[in-house]
């Protein structure tokens, strides 16, 4: 259950917080921090990426993905919500059917939780219209969650799409959060294709969310100069003089 506002009032408000209002979730699909997420292609990328270090590194400069300096950090970065029950898709011309386990809404039934799990945001109405490639289903999908969370003053949440997924089905779209209470945590998803139905099993991570810290940040413009220059050329000769580059 959620708290009260008196409850609220010893909250340490330097801190971000997160409510479920299903226990059951709570525990067995809990938010988890990103880098506990062990993607299965970059569990291989990274096991490939030590063959050809053991077979060709001491004789040609050996790169992956899992060396690429924008890859891995933002994959650690923030939190993961993940998907709490077994969704289907499946398209027709007109639209979209979905299929969930018929024992999830007897459980939620119990519980009190009266949420529709799933909702469609059609671009034939312009309210809801974003723009979408023709390839993909033209719409958007809402996976409701049993998630909330407080947001406090000097800070705001980004949400964002999982960076480099496994399932490669659908991707969530951008947003932030701005301080306050309460908001509730879903899932807006974009199909990437719609020529065949496609399940997302629950455990699947469907959203990162990064904490920002709202302080100002100076901006500025400068002349790129021979200084500039040598700083560039040090780090190319730091990144690139070993066959294989350590941490």
């Amino acid at each position: 259950m959620l708290p009260n506002w008196k409850q609220l009032m010893f909250f340490k408000k330097d801190k971000i917080r997160f409510f479920c209002e299903l226990d059951e979730v709570k525990e067995r699909y809990p938010i988890v921090p990103a880098q506990k997420i062990k993607f299965d292609w970059f569990k291989t990328s990274a096991k490939n990426f030590k063959h050809m270090a053991d077979t060709k590194g001491a004789y040609e400069q050996i790169s992956g993905v899992v060396k690429c300096p924008g890859v891995s950090p933002i994959m650690k970065k923030g939190y993961i919500v993940q998907s709490w029950f077994d969704l289907t898709i499946r398209f027709h011309d007109d639209g979209f059917e979905y299929f969930i386990p018929e024992g999830i809404l007897s459980y939620l039934k119990e519980q009190g939780f009266k949420k529709t799990l799933v909702n469609g945001f059609n671009n034939a109405e312009p309210a809801h219209a974003t723009p979408i490639p023709e390839s993909q289903f033209q719409g958007l999908l809402k996976i409701t969650t049993p998630w909330s969370v407080s947001i406090p003053k000097g800070w705001e949440l980004l949400l964002q799409p999982i960076p480099y997924p496994d399932d490669i089905n659908f991707s969530a779209v951008h947003g932030i959060l701005e301080h306050g209470d309460f908001y509730h945590l879903n899932a807006i998803i974009r199909c990437n294709q719609y020529h065949r139905e496609f399940t997302i099993p629950a455990g699947t991570p469907l959203f990162q969310m990064i904490p920002i810290k709202t302080t100002k940040t100076n901006v500025v413009f400068e002349r790129y100069t021979n200084e500039i220059k040598k700083k560039e050329d040090r780090q190319q000769f730091d990144a690139h003089h070993q066959f294989i580059i350590k941490k």
